[in-house]
């Protein structure tokens, strides 16, 4: 019916229309603080923090709603993961990187890389960061990390520029300090798991 509807306008009438969804989208992401999300895997989406195989690997079940969420509001949705089991051999990259974007992720960006490679794409470093520039146009002031790691997620946010909201669903990590009375200061905040995460960017 809606196909049909559309038929009978007249050129101009679409031109009007098209013109209108345009501007309201674009609009919308003048007005939003953020148009670009990275979130991680491991203790983010599901799982404890640590690795785990694509068997053996549950989803949170507020996971896959988060994410749709917010791509609904236009936001390009990005996994960022260090996989250091792709190198050992024990996990293949590319049935990894397809399992992301099953997921509703538009792209991922991973670090296959061992911490004793010494690469420039393991978080906290830049480089998974800067190959999402090199494919996307983005702004890193209006980009947020979401991760359960202050010494990776929160640390590459940091380092970029980058809102950093931490949940706590993953791994602890006790010898990791950041000062809280500078969270604000520093761009951090923390919340209780993804779902509170989306719900804090969307209000933003």
């Amino acid at each position: 019916m809606l196909y049909g509807y559309f038929d009978q306008l007249p050129l101009k009438s679409l031109r009007l229309f098209y013109s209108s969804v345009r501007f309201n989208f674009t609009i919308y992401h003048i007005l939003n603080n953020y148009t670009t999300v990275f979130i991680d895997r491991d203790g983010t989406i599901g799982g404890n923090g640590h690795y785990q195989s694509l068997n053996d690997f549950e989803l949170f079940p507020y996971a896959l709603s988060s994410i749709a969420r917010l791509k609904a509001h236009g936001m390009s949705v990005f996994a960022l993961s260090n996989q250091t089991h792709i190198e050992k051999g024990d996990m293949n990259y590319y049935d990894f990187f397809n399992s992301l974007i099953k997921m509703g992720f538009d792209d991922a960006f991973i670090c296959p890389h061992s911490e004793q490679t010494n690469c420039n794409c393991r978080k906290p470093k830049k480089g998974l960061i800067e190959q999402a520039h090199r494919k996307y146009n983005f702004q890193n002031k209006r980009s947020i990390i979401i991760g359960d790691r202050f010494s990776s997620d929160i640390q590459l946010a940091q380092n970029c520029q980058m809102l950093g909201i931490h949940v706590a669903t993953g791994k602890f990590e006790p010898q990791y300090f950041i000062d809280n009375q500078n969270q604000q200061k520093k761009n951090i905040i923390t919340v209780q798991n993804l779902e509170s995460a989306v719900n804090y960017v969307l209000s933003n």
